[in-house]
């Protein structure tokens, strides 16, 4: 059995290609303060539809079924101290999915629960790729613990090196409608950041898992990307300095980025990605899941902006923006 790993990284991709893709990873800060239990946001409802179509590990093994989530969502309250006391209730379903997912370039050095994965050249070593597959697999466990959400079929995720990438600089790209994801990282380089980059990647296709491949390629990019990164977590979390992503907006702001949900990307790609994700966050705190998931589904494309947030929320972007902004200091 695999043993628990501890719990808990711009610019948006054309649809017609793949659905997402991400930066170079951020740059570390100050020292994190203890986590605030009233900044985080409610548990995510589990979901019992299926969509066809670095960390050391703790001492429990990791059981089947619901007992599977609740393990998991103890040793995430452990590693978290403040998490809220009830975390997602995953449906019953085997982690074992048999079959393969798309062939990639390289070699298959590996094949976990749900995941094959792939190396080309010049980056990490096979042997160390297929060394961490059962704490890539625990990777995508803890993205569907957070997010109450469990992937349903099989996905490749290729580790390759930065010039492979389809667009220049980026470090992952997730593929969602052909159920892959690559990550960009050169031999010697971090494999403890790629690692927050797979989960980032693995967070989009539980997207498309929980919305649908339609809603999925044409939600709006601050709630797309925002949501991706907040799956990700305490891994993201750990590399730019903060305990939750309220007291990142607050870095952020400080450090003398405009907050400014619709032109984020002109402060670099980062940047954006932990801005929308504060914002997602306090959403998530102030009006719960089921609007949130409502929300996201009201996205009429890639665009920031482009979901009916007055619609839904009953307030415009910008009054919310301004609302998010004073929760920041509140």
């Amino acid at each position: 059995m695999l043993q628990l790993a501890q719990r808990l990284a711009a610019f948006f991709a054309p649809m017609a290609v793949f659905s997402a893709f991400f930066p170079i990873g951020p740059a570390p800060l100050p020292a994190p303060k203890p986590v605030v239990a009233s900044d985080l946001p409610p548990a995510a409802p589990g979901l019992a539809h299926s969509m066809l179509a670095a960390t050391p590990a703790l001492p429990a093994a990791l059981l089947p079924g619901r007992q599977a989530a609740l393990s998991a969502q103890q040793g995430m309250i452990h590693a978290l101290d403040n998490m809220p006391q009830q975390l997602a209730q995953l449906p019953d379903r085997p982690f074992w999915i048999d079959g393969a997912g798309p062939q990639l370039r390289g070699t298959l050095v590996a094949q976990t629960e749900r995941l094959d994965l792939y190396v080309g050249v010049s980056t990490f070593s096979e042997q160390e790729i297929a060394s961490m597959s059962g704490h890539i697999e625990q990777i995508l466990r803890d993205d569907e613990a957070w997010f109450g959400t469990r992937l349903g079929h099989r996905i490749s995720l290729g580790f390759f090196r930065p010039s492979a990438a389809e667009i220049k600089g980026v470090r992952g790209l997730a593929y969602t409608d052909a159920a892959r994801a690559e990550v960009y990282f050169a031999q010697g380089e971090s494999l403890d950041r790629a690692l927050v980059v797979a989960a980032h990647e693995i967070a989009h296709h539980l997207e498309e898992e929980r919305y649908g491949t339609a809603v999925q390629k044409r939600a709006d990019t601050i709630l797309h990307e925002g949501l991706a990164t907040w799956i990700t977590g305490r891994r993201w979390l750990e590399l730019c300095g903060a305990s939750t992503w309220k007291q990142r907006g607050r870095q952020l702001r400080d450090a003398g980025i405009p907050l400014r949900l619709l032109t984020a990307e002109d402060y670099g790609a980062n940047n954006a990605y932990e801005m929308w994700t504060s914002f997602v966050q306090y959403l998530l705190l102030q009006y719960g899941w089921e609007k949130f998931d409502q929300l996201y589904s009201s996205s009429s494309g890639r665009a920031p902006g482009s979901a009916d947030y007055e619609g839904v929320l009953g307030k415009p972007l910008d009054q919310l923006a301004d609302d998010w902004r004073a929760w920041l200091d509140s």
